[in-house]
């Protein structure tokens, strides 16, 4: 099946693309011409393409450079032709609990990396570059599908630019936070990404390293010749005086890193072609660095061969001209069992190797298993009482074990003179506790009702677990898409289950019932709470009884039971 997926975690917004009429396809220079002369026609003829674009299409745009060997594997433009895509991509290629281990290896060593580095050095103080982008592939062996790697990583790098790419040959499967130019009638934006560290686990040294960002030389001097390049870029395209940067040296966080990003935009001039867009853009400037084709002449001598789907472009365009693509870093590229993921960072005159090359090992860092553990979440009263603290005992011995349980609880039940919310976790390393204060939630809380059903395949619901992708990937795409507070979900039979941290209640005739544990869900403390005491029943419950409830609630044992409404009874 060709398909192709467009998938933004910032906005909720998904495109999927299936069945292709046709798939324009470039692999020479000589190719080109006709495939954008079909890209014109596609579009003309009311069609949506989607696809992506190799890196060396910008060797093949740029008559100074030699013809890139067509024999990469890569076509320099594959795009699909599509009617109007969905919006509605299938569970499994969002959300799984089968992470693969992907042992990558990196194709140069960090000696062999650091003598490239020197000789970028070398040529950065000779005046050649003001900045080169330096890269090297990583590789493992998988039989995994692309899906299969999307849904498993995705949550590791909740960016504006997720995709899949399948139309024939390698797949294509991409990570990316980074724009790289966004058309809207005649507007057009760029939104280079440039200086990346490392996060801590330490909330205080982790607003730290956002203060040194901010603040220092090196990540500011990367992003602001990025910037100055893509200005330049843009001004071929645009009217005199439209281009402008309306936001420089703001910063991005993501699981594993942060990044500091910058925007700059303009007015396109009238009739500009897509060939000219390309022409003048592509590749982005921040992966090659600046001036732009010098420092692509220096990256064809030092690489060790073509870059491919990596630093290319990932994206669509729509019948009336608007357009969004991708920079394709965090990519991955697929075929025959080999999985190819390439990494660099941006080299300036006071950039040290060693530094650089722990930078781009650390972009490989999304692919990292997550370590899966229990949890407990509950409050703690200003006098030291935990309310339900037998119940959270139990349910996280379970888990660990009673003594281990007992002696945390143990400890945990002192006066503090403050209400907290207290999180235990179960590490590999051993227990951690976070302390912050407690904070109510507004009622009533607002609720949707996701259209995909909670399952064993996609969430663990017999431990409450460090592992909550579904739970955690459904709420975050649902409240961006409707500005709702939380989810609830149905299982694969269509009956009610819970929320993604709230059990669910509905009151009828007097009575107020919970769904039964039977149907799938956590055994929230809560819940059993309530149950046992004879203030709730379990049963199973359909979406016309909830539809026809007297009240609805929502509620956990941090924050007991809250009234609830929901937007309307539709998946989401």
């Amino acid at each position: 099946m060709h398909f192709v997926l467009l998938d933004d975690q910032g906005t909720g917004k998904q495109f999927v693309f299936r069945d292709p009429h046709r798939i324009i396809t470039a692999n020479r220079r000589e190719d080109l011409p006709r495939a954008f002369r079909e890209i014109e026609a596609a579009q003309a003829d009311g069609k949506w393409l989607a696809g992506h674009m190799a890196y060396e299409l910008g060797h093949a745009l740029e008559t100074r450079f030699d013809a890139p060997d067509h024999r990469t594997g890569v076509p320099l433009i594959q795009l699909g032709v599509f009617d109007e895509p969905g919006d509605h991509p299938p569970a499994e290629w969002l959300y799984t609990r089968d992470v693969p281990q992907l042992k990558l290896k990196p194709s140069w060593s960090e000696a062999e990396y650091l003598s490239r580095f020197k000789r970028v050095e070398d040529y950065l103080i000779s005046g050649d570059c003001y900045q080169v982008n330096l890269t090297f592939p990583m590789f493992a062996k998988s039989d995994v599908s692309a899906a299969q790697i999307y849904a498993a990583f995705r949550r590791r790098q909740p960016g504006r630019y997720g995709a899949i790419v399948s139309l024939g040959g390698a797949s294509i499967v991409s990570f990316s936070p980074e724009l790289f130019f966004e058309r809207k009638g005649r507007n057009v934006r760029m939104r280079p990404m440039k200086g990346t560290r490392p996060r801590s686990l330490d909330a205080k040294d982790d607003a730290a390293i956002l203060a040194e960002m901010q603040a220092e030389p090196k990540s500011r001097a990367e992003n602001l010749m990025i910037v100055d390049l893509l200005r330049n870029d843009l001004s071929r395209l645009c009217t005199p005086g439209s281009v402008e940067v309306p936001e420089l040296f703001a910063l991005e966080t993501y699981p594993t890193l942060h990044q500091m990003t910058s925007q700059v935009t303009g007015e396109l001039k009238d009739g500009v072609s897509w060939e000219e867009i390309l022409r003048s853009l592509f590749p982005c400037g921040s992966v090659t660095g600046a001036p732009k084709i010098r420092a692509m002449e220096i990256i064809e001598e030092l690489e060790p061969g073509p870059r491919g789907a990596y630093c290319g472009s990932v994206g669509y365009i729509a019948p009336n001209g608007d357009a969004s693509f991708s920079v394709a870093i965090r990519t991955v590229h697929m075929q025959n069992g080999e999985l190819r993921y390439d990494v660099g960072s941006g080299v300036v005159l006071d950039s040290e190797g060693p530094d650089e090359y722990r930078e781009c090992l650390l972009k490989s860092r999304i692919f990292d298993v997550p370590f899966e553990g229990a949890i407990e979440t509950f409050r703690r009263l200003p006098n030291g009482n935990i309310p339900r603290a037998s119940l959270h005992q139990n349910r996280f011995a379970s888990a660990v074990g009673s003594d281990i349980a007992s002696g945390l609880f143990s400890s945990l039940e002192q006066v503090s003179g403050e209400d907290q919310r207290v999180r235990v976790m179960a590490k590999d390393s051993g227990l951690s506790t976070r302390i912050t204060p407690f904070t109510a939630l507004e009622t009533p809380v607002r609720l949707a009702l996701s259209r995909y059903p909670l399952s064993q395949a996609l969430q663990e619901t017999k431990i409450k677990s460090t592992a909550r992708d579904f739970y955690d990937g459904e709420r975050a795409r649902i409240c961006a898409l409707t500005e709702v507070d939380e989810v609830i979900f149905l299982n694969v039979e269509g009956q009610l289950c819970e929320g993604s941290f709230t059990s669910l209640f509905i009151e009828k005739d007097g009575t107020l019932f919970t769904p039964a544990l039977s149907c799938g869900l956590l055994p929230g403390v809560l819940r059993g709470d309530l149950i046992e005491t004879g203030e709730a029943v379990e049963a199973k419950l359909t979406l016309a009884e909830l539809e026809t409830s007297n009240r609805i609630f929502v509620g956990n044992s941090l924050r007991g039971l809250m009234a609830a409404e929901f937007i309307d009874f539709l998946l989401h």
